[in-house]
């Protein structure tokens, strides 16, 4: 008999909450965090994307944030704009709010403030203003809510619940330091919860100074729900790329597709190349603003874009489950980026490819990626990773290989 959510000592409201969502059963992430968060525990946990890890700390959060006697204030942070706004979309389910932006005052439900740039800064600080004292959840990136401390405009001495969600990537060196300054402004003893898809050694290294007797959870993807991903490489030099995608794309125009540069300039200017072949693509980084990201990830889930050309935040933010084709213009730094990477494709049950190119001078960066990430890519001719004229299905590249680590 399948477990229920009340069997994991959520309150009934939490459970209907969760089931008027849609999630009829806990997931194994769920039935494992849940409790133990339940408990007041610290915990690590690590889970593949679309294994329901953030229902799993949200529910748990929100049943000991409404349980407490006094205001408090829980605190989420994860490293992108877009998965601050995925986020909270789940906090609101899991509160029974569904699409609504603002709390129903009627039920006394916590609000829910969204911190991160390239949105309205002022209408940001307006919102921390009037929940001040009020239990809430903020879900911020690391630069915005540490902006709103800098100016006193918010307040965690009363933050007695943090989680970090993709605890890798924030402490990267994108985001160490002002993940460590923001966790000085915290009061202790509290309660964390640390997040991630993959957790690398170094990571958790870091995060055994911030936790305090951790639990330490890990779930894998049953064999039957792993995504089928046909991975490859083709050696290019650098100068060859562009070429090679022009007439990758010429062939398959609307094979849903993300391409990964390293930077945002490489992502404009690939952007631009591609568009002059009359392709449907568009440049996704940092740099432009919170509407325009926002547009051009609705034009790529409509279909009205094809062809992506992203820098690794769109790793870590997209939910789209019809993308194709994954290419990685140079090889990623870290086995833990290709496999967020590679994520993006092969989703909700359908097949993928992900195709890497490799220049002369990356091939050792190469090995280090197939080893940490337990893959062995398969080395394609140029015609063997170009797909048919009229494509069928995801066949780029040929051979399929299964990631064998969590992070798949």
């Amino acid at each position: 008999m399948s477990a229920s959510f009340k069997d994991t000592g959520l309150s009934p409201a939490l459970c209907a909450h969760a089931q008027q969502a849609g999630m009829t059963h806990p997931t194994p992430i769920q039935l494992a965090a849940i409790p133990a968060a339940l408990e007041g525990r610290d915990i690590l946990a690590t889970a593949p994307t679309g294994t329901g890890k953030t229902a799993a700390y949200a529910l748990p959060m929100l049943h000991r944030l409404l349980k407490a006697r006094k205001p408090r204030t829980l605190l989420v942070m994860v490293p992108t704009r877009e998965l601050v706004l995925q986020t909270a979309k789940v906090f609101r389910a899991c509160l029974g709010e569904g699409g609504k932006k603002q709390a129903n005052a009627r039920t006394h439900t916590p609000p829910i403030i969204c911190l991160y740039g390239g949105a309205d800064r002022d209408e940001q600080a307006a919102e921390l203003i009037q929940t001040s004292g009020m239990s809430r959840i903020l879900i911020a990136t690391p630069g915005r809510l540490l902006d709103f401390i800098g100016t006193g405009t918010c307040d965690l001495t009363d933050c007695f619940q943090l989680v970090m969600d993709e605890c890798d990537r924030l402490f990267t060196h994108e985001f160490e330091e002002e993940t460590r300054t923001i966790l000085n402004y915290l009061p202790t003893p509290r309660q964390t919860l640390a997040f991630s898809a993959t957790m690398p050694a170094a990571c958790k290294a870091m995060l055994a100074s911030i936790v305090y007797k951790p639990v330490e959870l890990s779930v894998e993807k049953p064999p039957e729900e792993r995504p089928a991903i046909r991975q490859g490489v083709l050696f290019l030099e650098d100068e060859q790329k562009a070429a090679f995608l022009k007439t990758f794309f010429g062939r398959s125009p609307k094979t849903r597709s993300i391409v990964f540069v390293r930077t945002k300039a490489e992502a404009d200017v690939l952007a631009a190349t591609l568009k002059k072949a009359r392709l449907a693509v568009a440049p996704l980084h940092g740099d432009l603003t919170q509407d325009k990201r926002t547009s051009t990830v609705a034009s790529f889930g409509s279909g009205r874009l094809f062809i992506l050309v992203a820098t690794d935040v769109a790793a870590r933010g997209l939910d789209i489950a019809s993308v194709t084709q994954v290419i990685n213009y140079d090889v990623p730094e870290q086995p833990e980026t290709y496999l967020h990477r590679i994520g993006r494709t092969g989703r909700a049950g359908q097949k993928g490819s992900a195709l890497t190119l490799c220049s002369g001078a990356e091939r050792k960066r190469l090995r280090q990626v197939e080893v940490g990430a337990h893959v062995k890519l398969r080395v394609l001719s140029t015609e063997q990773a170009l797909p048919p004229a009229t494509p069928s299905g995801p066949r780029a590249v040929a051979g399929k290989s299964r990631p064998k680590t969590k992070g798949a």
